[in-house]
């Protein structure tokens, strides 16, 4: 929160340097009054995301999804306001700003690849920390070629996760030959590692995934009614 402050301090600071030097012209110098805007956005996401982990009462499992909002939050006001510095009509204004703003330099950084897979790890496995962050979103019936499916598909996947998992391991600890692929389902019920309806849960997760991911909407001979006739 202390970085956050700090950087609504240098917006601040940037934000009325900017116009006390260009006055009622910052309407007409929009690159610069919309980086202030993104600036401003960005501050209004990060101390959201601080509100709602405080107000939550400051879950262990939501630390994740602090910090990546955060430091993408600050990482996007840095920009913006390191954009309007360097392209400030006054540069020795600016050289000011910048050294008052950002006195030992830019070194915010986006969210690493630790907290990226720390949040992508959180939101693929179907805990508590993923349902209470979606509680108030509508998911329409699984028969919704929309969300409804995408959330139908995750919710199947994450059912045959476990199994996948057993089925890997008999492979690894070799009681079960990887290869060929498309009948490991069906090698592995012959092998005990899975009974007959947990292959099923298996299958039916390969199904909805790919339904959920299909772009293929239309056969190719709709397409090609459709196609164009060569200009004259």
């Amino acid at each position: 929160m202390r970085r956050l402050s700090r950087l609504s301090a240098a917006f601040t600071l940037v934000s009325d340097a900017s116009l006390a030097v260009l006055g009622g012209a910052i309407k007409r110098r929009e690159a610069i009054s919309g980086r202030l805007a993104d600036a401003l956005g960005w501050l209004y996401l990060g101390s959201a995301a601080v509100k709602r982990f405080w107000d939550d009462g400051q879950p262990e499992e939501d630390v994740p999804f602090l910090r990546w909002s955060c430091e993408r939050a600050l990482r996007q006001v840095q920009e913006a306001l390191v954009g309007v510095l360097d392209n400030f009509p006054s540069r020795t204004v600016a050289w000011t700003l910048r050294t008052l703003a950002f006195p030992l330099g830019a070194r915010y950084r986006p969210p690493g690849d630790a907290v990226v897979a720390e949040v992508a790890r959180a939101l693929s496995e179907d805990g508590e920390a993923r349902r209470r962050l979606t509680a108030d979103i509508h998911v329409p019936a699984p028969t919704d070629p929309g969300l409804g499916a995408l959330e139908e598909a995750f919710r199947r996947v994450a059912l045959a996760r476990p199994l996948r998992t057993r089925i890997r391991e008999a492979a690894r600890q070799g009681s079960l030959a990887p290869d060929p692929a498309d009948s490991l389902v069906e090698r592995a019920v012959g092998a005990a590692v899975i009974d007959p309806e947990e292959a099923r849960t298996i299958r039916e997760a390969d199904a909805a995934r790919a339904e959920a991911i299909a772009v293929d909407a239309f056969a190719p001979e709709e397409y090609a009614s459709h196609r164009r006739a060569p200009a004259a």
